[in-house]
């Protein structure tokens, strides 16, 4: 049996109601957005929208006041599958769903939103998502933290600058070098240490990392653009796999 949910029908499901997360809140904000583009309409004319996230498997509602009996609000809910019959909305009173933050984004604000770890961090803060103001872990959110996480962010920046790190082998290379760069600053920041710390740490990584399909790879690439474009780096992973490159060239003459 179809359930009414938010002014959507949706096949037999299970909804439990959960907080809204500001990604799930900003999504629901472009969608609006992009029917008022589509539709060339003010905010106010948007009666509801929905968004589905694959990736922690919940489904976020938006609804306006359409009369008296109606309160505008945000409802999220994880959604599980279920046989017919067996629909149910389990709701939470307790849990906020005002428009406030919707009305923030409308007037230009970011949503803050603290990390569940540093790779999360990183990606977003790579794709510098223009509606959210994406926070360092707690365990990251110190001066150390936010050194390190800096020059963390420099060395996913500067993998983009070639494309030799969009291959297969590149991105293998690229993948161990962050996750090796961020094994020892999770160290160092439990030890208390020093960004000299991090750094040198940095090239104990790299040394332990298999070079030589990368270097092989920029070498086969013959192309002396791909040096202009990631030369300098503020990358000492991108310095590494291009000098390891010059040195294996250097060999064969």
């Amino acid at each position: 049996m179809a359930i009414r949910l938010h002014g959507f029908l949706s096949s037999p499901k299970r909804f439990i109601q959960i907080e809204s997360q500001p990604h799930h809140i900003t999504a629901i904000f472009k969608r609006i957005l992009h029917f008022q583009c589509l539709h060339r309409c003010k905010f106010a004319d948007v009666h509801n929208a929905y968004y589905d996230c694959e990736a922690d498997g919940t489904i976020t509602f938006y609804q306006a006041k359409k009369d008296a009996a109606c309160e505008p609000g945000i409802w999220t809910y994880l959604v599980y599958e279920c046989l017919e019959g067996e629909e149910t909305i389990f709701c939470d009173s307790f849990i906020n769903t005002t428009t406030n933050s919707l009305q923030l984004l409308l007037a230009g604000s970011q949503l803050p939103q603290v990390a569940v770890d540093i790779n999360e961090y990183l990606k977003y803060k790579d794709n510098e998502c223009e509606y959210l103001d994406m926070q360092l872990p707690d365990d990251w959110n110190n001066q150390l933290g936010r050194e390190i996480a800096d020059l963390l962010l420099e060395e996913v920046k500067a993998f983009k600058t070639s494309s030799v790190f969009a291959e297969a082998v590149g991105k293998e290379y690229m993948q161990a070098t962050l996750d090796g760069f961020i094994q020892v600053a999770q160290d160092i920041l439990v030890k208390n240490g020093t960004v000299r710390d991090f750094e040198s740490a940095q090239y104990d990584v790299l040394n332990k990392i298999q070079i030589d399909d990368i270097a092989n790879l920029i070498i086969e690439y013959n192309d002396y653009r791909i040096w202009q474009a990631a030369l300098p780096s503020k990358s000492k992973a991108v310095e590494f796999a291009f000098n390891a490159a010059l040195s294996f060239i250097c060999r064969l003459k």
